[in-house]
């Protein structure tokens, strides 16, 4: 899900929690004068972004008084943007991330064997997975 500056601003204050009331919503209005205040945004640009957001899935919008309560964290939101940037500038290889910030870094042996061990306990976790699948298979 990708915000931009506007966007998490409004995200940021609803993720801190301390504008939220008991039931974790604010009042639209509420919220607008709060990042005027904070950020000198206008309030037309604030329901500029709670459009935006809600349009995203990131926030929902509550009648007859436009309450606004959060539907994405920010562990999710952070989440989501580690696989865009991931994806986007690796494309999705996990080899050309490596190569990447290998070329450019000083490795010591200590860190290769390191990174060895590493990648053989994901072997052997892939091979124990595969076993529990043929006994299982076995089984039925």
């Amino acid at each position: 899900m990708e915000f931009s500056d506007g966007e998490l601003l409004v995200m940021e204050e609803l993720w801190k929690g301390d504008v939220l009331n008991e039931n974790g919503e604010i009042k639209a209005l509420a919220l607008s004068k709060i990042l005027m205040e904070k950020y000198d945004i206008s309030k037309t640009s604030c329901y500029t972004f709670f459009g935006r957001l809600v349009g995203k899935g990131a926030i929902a919008r509550r009648y007859p008084k436009y309450t606004i309560r959060v539907l994405v964290s920010r562990e999710d939101a952070l989440l989501n943007k580690q696989k865009e940037a991931f994806h986007k500038l690796f494309k999705g290889s996990l080899l050309n991330m490596c190569k990447t910030f290998l070329q450019n870094e000083e490795v010591t042996k200590e860190e290769i064997e390191e990174m060895k061990k590493l990648i053989d306990s994901f072997d052997e976790e892939e091979e124990e997975d595969q076993e529990e699948k043929n006994d299982d298979a076995k089984s039925n």
